[in-house]
């Protein structure tokens, strides 16, 4: 009995420090942060898209909570961090990689730089 309940906090603390370690590195990155940076904290990705000078990198994490997988996307535009948005997806039977979406290039965060005359 006491090998069973020490199996079992052995098996639910794992399972705890799992989740939310994408959600943790991702608030390490900040905006304009080079694509250097983000391969520091993230690593590779799990799929990357690219449209003239934006790019899209996405990042999967296998069972982050009961029944689902946890996705960051991070846009760069010109080489640098323009924002990052997360989605999740809980369809059966699926694994993190084939459930990563098709970029929508119209939800791209746009960066806009005002330019003013003194």
């Amino acid at each position: 009995m006491k090998y069973r309940f020490v199996a079992l906090s052995i098996m639910l603390a794992v399972l705890l420090s799992a989740c939310g370690s994408l959600q943790k590195k991702a608030t390490l990155l900040n905006l304009g942060d080079t694509k250097e940076q983000v391969l520091s904290v993230m690593g590779p990705p799990d799929d990357r898209q690219l449209k003239g000078e934006n790019e899209a990198w996405q990042y999967c994490q296998t069972g982050a909570g009961f029944g689902y997988h946890d996705y960051r996307v991070i846009w760069f535009q010109r080489g640098k961090i323009s924002g990052i948005n997360s989605y999740k997806s809980s369809r059966p039977a699926s694994s993190c990689v084939t459930d990563i979406r098709p970029i929508k290039w119209e939800d791209a965060p746009n960066t806009t730089i005002e330019i003013r005359s003194r």
